[in-house]
């Protein structure tokens, strides 16, 4: 069943986020926007209302990043360590693909949709924008990755990056909920010169910025000493020169220049020193995009994303890609991190996979909770069949949102 764009749906539990739970609610649709959300009187129903039974209703939940060229792979890429030696195998599998990238984004939005994913933030790799091959269903904030680890490469990555933003204009423009953004990929593949000129065209373009930083121990060591992993990767390549790397840098630096826009993502920030989280906590326009279940295939010591939260810094939830995770599934993210937390943190959680994820991408206005006036973008989970007075614990005993599960209601 499709979901209306008008009318009236109803279910055991509505989960609005920016309010409590509310059993046996209803949210009311007009054009595809929220027009109300409240608690069902008992009256009957009209032909335009949708019962969908033992179901909760929820906003469509947000993956702040991802990336979707990998939707082929059956299990990540090995081995999870040494970091560079998975890097260089993820390269290997890029040269011997034979589907093409279209196909492969294509494929991986539609498992997001059909697992509950409404909004998402997708690294884009190549030159083919690949804006038409998108399902209209949903939002979609394309970063297009900038790599130039030297100089010389420069403007062609800005050429790049300008015509990438263009493109989403003219998208948006058309009426596709898509948003241009940039990602200058990391420290090490990134000369400073190239990541100020981004941002500096992110700025003027009014454009987001998403960067992969403190990732790795290794990417640190590189920071600070110019030593390990990450040198020795680009001496094989050819491509270090000792004055483009300066030694004594942080990931702070890089949080600094990311600060001076009006909304920027740090993605992973698995090794944050009390400095950064300082900082982040005095400047929330930058959002730390957390991946738990990649961040557990490699074996990283414990995020600091609780302690963000409580200090008021700015989280947000992604999976990453199928190369370090099984699935694109945002909801098997939240599962992980209520094991992490004992069920102790889900009204958090939630908003983590919701609002959150949706204020990070500069989109918390028009989508993650179900406030009057919002988009319809709805995830429909249907309950186990139990007497249970808790919604929380009934939300969170649903082990997946499957294709079987939201095919009888969307």
């Amino acid at each position: 069943m499709t979901l209306p764009k008008s009318g009236r749906i109803q279910a055991r539990w509505v989960f609005p986020v920016c309010c409590p739970p509310i059993e046996n609610g209803y949210v009311e649709i007009e054009n595809g926007l929220i027009a109300a959300v409240g608690a069902c009187d008992g009256k009957a129903t009209d032909a335009r209302t949708v019962d969908l039974g033992n179901v909760a209703v929820l906003p469509g939940l947000v993956n702040a990043h991802a990336h979707l060229e990998f939707s082929d792979l059956i299990s990540p890429i090995e081995p999870p360590q040494p970091f560079t030696e998975w890097i260089a195998n993820l390269m290997a599998y890029r040269r011997g693909r034979q589907m093409p990238v279209r196909q492969l984004v294509s494929d991986g939005w539609a498992e997001c949709l059909r697992t509950g994913t409404r909004t998402i933030g997708e690294i884009m790799t190549t030159d083919d924008p690949l804006l038409d091959v998108l399902p209209s269903d949903g939002q979609f904030v394309a970063f297009r990755e900038c790599i130039a680890p030297v100089p010389e490469r420069i403007p062609g990555q800005i050429e790049l990056a300008q015509e990438h933003l263009r493109r989403c204009r003219d998208a948006h423009a058309s009426g596709r909920s898509i948003i241009g953004g940039l990602s200058p990929h990391a420290p090490y593949t990134v000369v400073l010169e190239l990541l100020q000129q981004l941002i500096d065209l992110a700025c003027r373009e009014s454009a987001l910025v998403a960067m992969h930083l403190a990732e790795t121990p290794a990417e640190l060591e590189y920071l600070q000493y110019r030593t390990g992993h990450f040198r020795q990767m680009l001496e094989r390549l050819g491509l270090w020169r000792d004055e483009l790397h300066p030694d004594g840098r942080r990931p702070l630096d890089y949080l600094k220049l990311l600060a001076t826009l009006p909304r920027s993502l740090a993605v992973h920030g698995n090794y944050l020193d009390d400095d950064e989280v300082r900082f982040l906590v005095d400047h929330p326009q930058v959002a730390i995009v957390y991946c738990p279940r990649t961040h557990r295939y490699f074996g990283h010591a414990p995020h600091r994303w609780r302690e963000l939260l409580e200090r008021g810094a700015s989280v947000a939830i992604g999976t990453d890609g199928r190369s370090s995770n099984p699935d694109y599934s945002l909801w098997g993210e939240l599962k992980l991190l209520d094991e992490l937390t004992a069920g102790q943190m889900r009204p958090v959680i939630l908003e983590l996979g919701t609002i959150r994820g949706a204020r990070a991408l500069g989109l918390g206005a028009s989508t993650g909770d179900l406030s009057v006036g919002k988009r319809a973008d709805l995830c429909c989970v249907e309950l186990p069949q139990r007497d249970d007075t808790d919604p929380w614990r009934l939300l969170f005993d649903v082990t997946s949102v499957s294709e079987a599960e939201l095919s009888r209601h969307r």
